[in-house]
């Protein structure tokens, strides 16, 4: 994610970004980095527990059986 981390700081530069929090653009593109992987377990267990691969991709009912999440 470095490379996605550095242009993430460009683009914070290019709009001047830092300026609306007066914080520098690296340490906000870093927040940004930490924050995104920081929430993708919890949303990950989130839609396991919803028995979904992804929101707009449920899983299969037979794999709901087996976690015993099938509705009965």
């Amino acid at each position: 994610m470095n490379k996605f981390q550095k242009e993430l700081e460009g683009l914070i530069n290019s709009h001047c970004i830092e300026n609306e929090c007066d914080v520098p653009d690296f340490l906000l593109a870093e927040m940004i980095v930490n924050f995104i992987r920081g929430i993708g377990n919890p949303i990950k267990k989130t839609l396991d527990w919803h028995s979904c691969d992804s929101v707009c991709h449920p899983k299969s009912n037979q794999s709901l059986q087996r976690s015993g999440k099938a509705a009965r």
